[in-house]
């Protein structure tokens, strides 16, 4: 027994002195990857075409598919993940020959190195086929590789959903500057995902607090009324509910599964897929009769709920980059066009998710919340904020996302939000 346990604090030591070894290689002085998001994300409007193809191959997933896929669509997504994550950077390269995907990460000071370097190289072919990957100074064989990536996430999640993602990949051709990517029908592949999706599913305490919101929101008569409601009539008694709940220990805790009800109720109830089965009645989704509004207007409220949700789930610069994202791609055709409005909207959510959630004001927020039902409280002053700006609109008014113009009008939205009530708040005591 002695001797087995030896072997296996061996076994522990070489595999823990292997994965420090391997990240030692992996950090190098010097970023393989200099990219300007703010340049990358210009061609976002591209990615409306990527979008409306990927939800036609969800909509005839009897059927094969080719998606068309281009190198600044690519970039422009990347660009979004580097306006998410100021410490990634990130280029995507597509050539008849292949196709490279390279990023450099950085990292906080240390003696051994700044960036974590990666790239990868996809060859065009029958099925996936990566022929070379490299991290840091390390080359690892693709195909081995790729193997591994597929097991680990196949144990991970005790299924073969990767193994089957890649068997969809029926091809890949490739020419300069974009790729078609034909695949398999995809029905049988959903159905597993979202059977998968059921199985690892857990009750947790948010997601039966976020029933019981869902639940206190689906009986409240402002809901039924035949014209669309201020959202701030919905808050009101949400928060006022949540107050009876909570105490100081609580509060932030009720706020993110009250959050997320509103989100699923007066957002999109597609929510509810990241809390679990919460929906009041089987096989019937809780909404109001007309979605509610912000300004009297409900793209406003949506804006605003959809960014303090995705606050709740994620973190603060990703749902920041998602709200921006969104309005680059509405300055192409057919868009409404960038709204600065709507990003003030998604600034509001997003400080209204923050203060709700942090344990210093989220027993404030609910004695604010529960006893005001107006607007103001939460939502700030659009006045002369530009709106309905096509492509050449706001190249010329701004030039590209960081620029000076560009960055002194978010910090006025950004100082007007910092003016509300909500935003204003003592801890509690």
């Amino acid at each position: 027994m002695l001797r087995f346990i030896k072997f296996l604090l061996i076994v522990l030591v070489l595999l823990i002195g292997l994965g420090v070894g391997l990240f030692i290689a992996s950090v190098e002085d010097k970023p393989l990857v200099v990219a300007t998001s703010a340049t990358q994300v210009d061609d976002a409007d591209s990615v409306k075409e990527l979008i409306e193809q990927i939800k036609q191959s969800v909509r005839d997933r009897t059927l094969d598919q080719q998606i068309p896929l281009t190198e600044n669509q690519l970039n422009s997504l990347v660009g979004f993940l580097q306006r998410a994550k100021a410490q990634f950077h990130g280029q995507a390269n597509i050539t008849p020959l292949a196709s490279s995907l390279s990023a450099s990460y950085q990292l906080p000071p240390n003696p051994i190195g700044r960036y974590v370097n990666f790239s990868a190289l996809i060859l065009p072919g029958q099925g996936l086929q990566l022929d070379e990957v490299r991290l840091g100074s390390i080359v690892l064989p693709g195909k081995q590789t790729l193997a591994t990536l597929i097991w680990l996430v196949d144990w991970w999640t005790n299924s073969t959903i990767a193994s089957q993602f890649v068997q969809q990949i029926d091809s890949i051709r490739m020419f300069q500057g974009s790729m078609v990517i034909a695949m398999r029908p995809l029905d049988a592949f959903l159905r597993n995902l979202k059977d998968l999706k059921r199985d690892t599913g857990e009750e947790s305490d948010l997601s039966l607090a976020t029933a019981y919101y869902l639940r206190f929101l689906a009986e409240l008569d402002v809901g039924q009324r035949p014209t669309a409601q201020s959202l701030a009539r919905f808050i009101q008694p949400l928060f006022a509910e949540a107050l009876s709940r909570s105490n100081l220990g609580t509060a932030a805790e009720e706020n993110e599964a009250a959050i997320m009800a509103l989100a699923t109720f007066a957002g999109h109830h597609r929510f509810a897929s990241f809390i679990g089965d919460i929906q009041p009645k089987p096989k019937r989704v809780a909404v109001p009769r007309n979605m509610p509004t912000l300004m009297h207007r409900t793209d406003l409220s949506q804006h605003f709920i959809f960014s303090a949700a995705i606050k709740v789930l994620s973190e603060q610069g990703l749902t920041a980059a998602i709200g921006e994202f969104k309005e680059l791609m509405d300055r192409g055709a057919g868009g409404s066009g960038y709204s600065f409005v709507d990003l003030a909207a998604d600034h509001a959510g997003v400080k209204f998710a923050l203060v709700a959630t942090d344990e210093k004001t989220a027993f404030a927020l609910q004695g604010l919340l529960s006893e005001n039902a107006s607007e103001s409280s939460f939502f700030p002053d659009t006045t002369g904020l530009p709106e309905n700006l096509n492509k050449s609109e706001f190249t010329k008014e701004f030039k590209q996302v960081d620029s000076p113009e560009y960055k002194r009008l978010l910090n006025e939205i950004d100082q007007r939000i910092s003016l509300l009530p909500m935003s204003r708040l003592s801890p509690a005591k």
